[in-house]
Order: structure tokens, then C-alpha cells, then sequence
């Protein structure tokens, strides 16, 4: 015979319900997980950088821009203890790589290492330009500046740029000019010369004063206006000859080259400067981080030989400085696109 048993379930007198700890236990758990998250996602931040860092230069190799932060850039490295990696997008004097680092991920991973033509001069003269430089990027530091030569190769008949200017007066468009860009400074200021002296030059446009350099010792041009960052080298080893460096005074390297001031044209003085920009929308511990590393690596014994062995007369300028350097410089150029009919 099979007896059935009544058995009843529950807790028993005096003991906790184990079910009635399920939703204590749980919002403990979840409690613990969004704690460990959020201390997590502080550590990241706080861990910046945590890999490697491009370093955008929107030029082509041996430009003054390249040239520049190839000069600090293992410094930097060392001081970040992540890789900086100098990747050239070059393109559109300036605006394609200039561009990519804008729209790029807001995160400090992606650096621009510039000369200041892609954010002081394309913006008044180029309708490629779709960014506003002042509020597109924010300026991390100021390493120096390179004032522009007109050269011509040491087997040239141009033994002065008087000699060069009357040839261009009885031949219109008949010499060619390497420029390292279509509106960067040393093409402005050859712009400039050719209406003062109301001859026409035929400039041809190259990806970066490296670019421009070959042409010329080529034989491709007959003169190249560019940097003396882009120039020095050649010039050191004789194989061009400076015509005139487009500043107010001799350069300690190349007593020998006359200035333009000298030459009665006071004016032909726009001078290419490099900094380090991120793009606007990093955050400010990112920012925090870049400042003083970069400010302890531009003035570096090492990095200031480097640089001015490349032809760059080396001038740290902090974060504000470096904005108010290129508002000024963004008014001087509107003046001088307008003075040599550039202006878009």
C-alpha cells in the first residue's frame, strides 16, 4: 500500500528566508561591477598615453615641417614612453593632412606637426579650406621659425637677384620657380617680388620644400624660393647659392647672403614657423600631459642643435603664445594675399 505524505515547504522557525538575500546579493554585485568600471575608466584616462601617437606632418619629406619633427620627435617619444611615429600626409599645401588630424578621433593619439601655411595662409587664399583655424585646433607649442631664400643652383648665370629679376623683366613667365606649395610663405614672398617688380615668374608647385629642392638641383627649375630649413643643407654644401634670405637681418650661418631689407624690399619677410597642434575636443588631462612634455622637449639642448642644424632659428612660444602668433600672422597674411591679388 502506498501512503501518500503530505509534505510542507517553507523556512523554518527561526531561520532567513535564503530567497529574501537574492536582492540584497545582486545589487551588491551590480553595485561592485559599475564601481570597478568607473575606477577603470579613471585608470585609462589617467594612464594617457597608453600607445603609440602619430605625429601627422601634412608635408612631404625634407620640408621644414618633417624636417621639424623629426627633430623632437624621439625626445618626445622618451618623455611620453610610447612610440611617436612622424607620418607625412602631404597634399594641398597642407589641408589634406591638416584636415585628417581636424576629423580625426578627438582622443590625443593623433598629433599635427605643422608649419603654420596650412592654418595661416590656405584659409584666405584656398576655398579647399573647410576649417576655421582658430577654433579647429588648439596649439600645444611653438618650436621656431625659417625665413625663405630665393636660391638658384651654384652653376647658375644668376650670381645676384638683380641679375635674376632683369632676366624674368626681358623673358615674361619664361623662369621657373620650385615652390614647395602653392601659398606657402616663400611662394607669398616671391608673389610679392613679382609685383613690386612687375615681372612674371612661372612657379610650379611641389608636395614640400624636399621636393622642390631636387627639382632644382635637377635642373627641372631654374631658382627655387623656399626655406632655409628645406635649403640649408645644399647651401652648406655649395651645390645652390643663396640669392637673398627674405629677413630684416644676416643669418649667422650665411653672413655672406644679403637680405632683402638690404636689397630694398623691406617688406619680403614672411617667415615659415612650425608648432605642435591637437585637434579641438581633446581633453583637457590629454592636454595637461602634452604641454610640459612638449615644452621640456623643444627646449632641449639636443632637440635646439638638431633644429637649428636643419636651418630652423629655434623660439619656444608656450600654448597662448602660440595662438596670439598666429592671429597675428592670419591678419598679416589677409593684408598680403590682398596686396598680390591671392585672396579667395
Amino acid at each position: 500500500m502506498i501512503t501518500q505524505t503530505n509534505v510542507r515547504i517553507g523556512r523554518q522557525p527561526g531561520k532567513e528566508d535564503p530567497m529574501k538575500r537574492v536582492p540584497s546579493f545582486c545589487f551588491g554585485l551590480v553595485l561592485g561591477l559599475s564601481l570597478f568600471a568607473f575606477l577603470g575608466g579613471v585608470e585609462a584616462q589617467e594612464k594617457y598615453p597608453g600607445r603609440p601617437i602619430e605625429l601627422v606632418v601634412p608635408f612631404g619629406p625634407g620640408g621644414t615641417a618633417d624636417l621639424a619633427a623629426r627633430a623632437y620627435s624621439d625626445d618626445l617619444s622618451k618623455l611620453l614612453k610610447v612610440p611617436v611615429n612622424v607620418v607625412n600626409r602631404a597634399g594641398g599645401t597642407g589641408i589634406q593632412g591638416t584636415s585628417y588630424v581636424i576629423n580625426g578621433k578627438k582622443d590625443g593619439y593623433t598629433l599635427l606637426g605643422t608649419t603654420d601655411t596650412p592654418l595661416k595662409v590656405m584659409p584666405i587664399i584656398s576655398k579647399e579650406v573647410t576649417y576655421d583655424p582658430l577654433q579647429a585646433v588648439i596649439p600645444i607649442g611653438h618650436l621656431g621659425y625659417a625665413p625663405s631664400v630665393f636660391a638658384v643652383k651654384s652653376d647658375s648665370p644668376f650670381k645676384t637677384l638683380a641679375e635674376l629679376i632683369d632676366y624674368a623683366r626681358k623673358n615674361p613667365g619664361k623662369l621657373k620657380n620650385a615652390a614647395s606649395g602653392f601659398g606657402t610663405e616663400s611662394f607669398f614672398n616671391l608673389q610679392l617680388l613679382a609685383r613690386k617688380e612687375s615681372i612674371k615668374i612661372t612657379s610650379i608647385p611641389f608636395k614640400g620644400g624636399g621636393e622642390a629642392v631636387v627639382a632644382l638641383l635637377g635642373g627641372h627649375t631654374d631658382m627655387a624660393s623656399n626655406t632655409l630649413a628645406s635649403l640649408g643643407a645644399q647651401l652648406k654644401a655649395g651645390t645652390v647659392r643663396g640669392l637673398a634670405i627674405c629677413a630684416k637681418k644676416r643669418h649667422p650661418d650665411f653672413p655672406g647672403m644679403p637680405t632683402t631689407a638690404e636689397l630694398g624690399y623691406p617688406d619680403l619677410n614672411l617667415a615659415v614657423w612650425t608648432a605642435l597642434f591637437v585637434p579641438a575636443g581633446v581633453p583637457q588631462q590629454v592636454i595637461d600631459v602634452l604641454v610640459p612634455a612638449v615644452e621640456k622637449t623643444f627646449k632641449s639642448p639636443q632637440v635646439v642643435e638638431r633644429a637649428s642644424n636643419a636651418g630652423i632659428v629655434v623660439e619656444y612660444l608656450g600654448p597662448r603664445e602660440t595662438r596670439k602668433h598666429l592671429e597675428a600672422g592670419i591678419e598679416l597674411v589677409k593684408k598680403a594675399a590682398q596686396e598680390a591679388e591671392m585672396a579667395k
